[in-house]
């Protein structure tokens, strides 16, 4: 993929077109019936003893919506038997929906949402035996390319959809036409499975997207290794049709850090600025304004400057707050389509803007920008190497993002403008940090002694933050540790490894058993809480299950 200049204004405008997922959209009965699957669009009422492609049409579709919940997918083989029945239940009550197994009008307009859209249950299910026929198309695995075309390409469409983590990837339309949105996942596909990525399936990659679809493995999206820390950046296009953002569920899914947009030139402030920054601060994340530079008159730094202090100072930013991370710099081109420098950027007038801010509030600015920017229209400066950087760069086959001429590191990588976070209900980009959790904390003056002074209504999992490897049948102790009054839930999630998930629990020490089992994922779970202050504790790690070891993060 070649390097791709950047207008964070403007590549998520996409969003909209994109359907709404929620509890809302989830049940509306006057939905369009969509053939999700491939098979029919028809969708009359179905029951235990129904058959046809309605009843396959179904089963493939109750496979893709319960998958993300760690449910098997079913076998989609045109029967509805009691295994189908089940899994009606067991979707009808993630939905909300009265749990009779019948397949009504309002089942199917949540199951249509629920299968082209990631949503996730309450509870999680249990893992089954992998299925071998869950799409229903056909059994026939013959080599497909681009430009193949017929029922083959929509089985391998259908099991992509499975295969594929539904929060990154938004699922391809099963039309039978092997094009270039299919090539392209095949491509995805086959480096998630360590295959040649050709964008050719081949028996290799059948027979690597039969396992993954017929079980509960994902592909999970390219994501940057070695940096554990996660961030992302949102303005009113992470808002599609007023939808607002669940701060907590993002948090909840692993996210550390936002960067929100404030103010872009001299006359635009964001509409969601006043309610996401403190929102996303309150829900414990470590969060900074951000500010698009728009070098549409001459000399204007500092008069754009004036208004992005006015605008983060009404949402009672201060930029020396536990949790206020520094104010960033947008420094791109143009965002109005044409790819141009800014007709009257220079460098005297991002300082002019740097220099305000950073008399404003006390902190050094980040640059949000990428090396080809400022090699091609400021001709290379080193004038301001001395800034941190957060660094855009797209492209998967970089290991990290090559800095600008002058500066030695960077701080933040946006590393993808198409990832999915729950509780947002578009696209995002997302970043991470080249760091530790510490480190973070320190930027976002979180130092030990704010922390142990913040009340406890600021997040859990600040006090400490820790990463082990654990192999299959391991039991990896995490201290002693002593938690404090502040620190009262522990927090623990799956950051790396082949692992989807562990089984996890607490041993106290004045009891030397564990209080409970839990099954901890990708994101944040609590495991225990209300822990008595100077209680010492271990947290074994027990049998990772779909894979064969995990990296384990505890935070208390």
């Amino acid at each position: 993929m070649g390097q791709r200049t950047l207008l964070r204004g403007l590549t998520l405008a996409v969003a909209a077109i994109l359907p709404l997922y929620g509890a809302t959209a989830a049940q509306s009965a006057t939905a369009a019936a969509v053939a999700v699957c491939g098979h029919t669009s028809a969708q009359p009422t179905l029951q235990e003893g129904s058959t046809g492609d309605p009843t396959t049409e179904a089963q493939c579709q109750l496979s893709l919506a319960t998958k993300p919940s760690g449910y098997t997918p079913i076998a989609a083989d045109g029967t509805f038997g009691p295994a189908t029945r089940t899994r009606v239940v067991e979707f009808q009550r993630c939905a909300g929906l009265g749990a009779d197994g019948v397949l009504g009008p309002q089942t199917w307009a949540a199951l249509n949402t629920w299968a082209a859209q990631p949503h996730t249950c309450a509870t999680h299910g249990t893992p089954g035996t992998a299925q071998a026929s869950v799409c229903g198309h056909t059994e026939t695995r013959p080599s497909l390319q681009k430009g193949a075309k017929g029922t083959e390409v929509e089985e391998a469409q259908c099991r992509l959809n499975l295969a594929m983590e539904p929060f990154h990837y938004p699922p391809l339309t099963i039309d039978g036409d092997f094009g270039g949105s299919t090539e392209s996942r095949v491509v995805e596909f086959q480096h998630c499975a360590n295959l040649s990525a050709d964008g050719v399936i081949g028996p290799n990659t059948w027979a690597k997207l039969v396992d993954w679809s017929g079980r509960t493995a994902y592909c999970t999206p390219p994501r940057p290794a070695g940096y554990p820390v996660d961030g992302l950046d949102t303005a009113k296009y992470q808002h599609p049709g007023g939808a607002p953002i669940d701060w907590k569920a993002v948090k909840a899914s692993g996210v550390e850090f936002a960067t929100v947009k404030a103010t872009r030139g001299l006359n635009v402030t964001d509409e969601y600025l006043a309610t996401d920054l403190p929102a996303a601060r309150a829900a414990g994340l470590a969060v900074a304004p951000y500010h698009f530079y728009t070098g549409t008159a001459a000399d204007t730094g500092a008069a754009q400057a004036d208004r992005f202090i006015a605008a983060v100072r009404a949402t009672g930013y201060t930029g020396q707050r536990a949790g206020d991370l520094p104010p960033v710099f947008d420094l791109e081109r143009m965002d109005d389509g044409t790819g141009r420098c800014p007709t009257y950027g220079t460098v005297a007038d991002a300082k002019a803007w740097l220099d305000a801010v950073e008399a404003a509030f006390g902190r050094t600015p980040v640059i949000y920008t990428q090396k080809s920017f400022l090699d091609d229209c400021l001709g290379s400066t080193t004038a301001l190497a001395r800034y941190p950087l957060q660094l855009a760069d797209y492209r998967q086959s970089i290991t990290r993002p090559p800095v600008p001429t002058g500066s030695a590191t960077w701080t933040m990588w946006q590393y993808t403008d198409a990832a999915l976070f729950p509780g947002i209900k578009a696209p995002a980009t997302a970043d991470v940090f080249n760091g530790t959790q510490a480190d973070l904390d320190r930027l976002a003056n979180r130092s030990a002694a704010t922390v142990a002074a913040a009340p406890a209504a600021a997040a859990a999992t600040t006090c400490y933050g820790g990463a082990v490897t654990a192999r299959y049948g391991d039991v990896v102790d995490f201290g002693p540790y002593v938690t404090t009054s502040r620190c009262t839930d522990i927090n623990m999630r799956v950051t790396g490894g082949t692992a989807e998930y562990v089984n996890a629990c607490v041993k106290f020490a004045r009891t030397g058993v564990c209080n409970h089992w839990t099954r901890v994922g990708r994101g944040w779970t609590t495991i225990a809480t209300d822990v008595l202050d100077g209680t010492r504790f271990t947290v074994p790690n027990g049998v990772p299950l779909e894979g064969d070891d995990a990296i384990v993060q505890l935070a208390f």
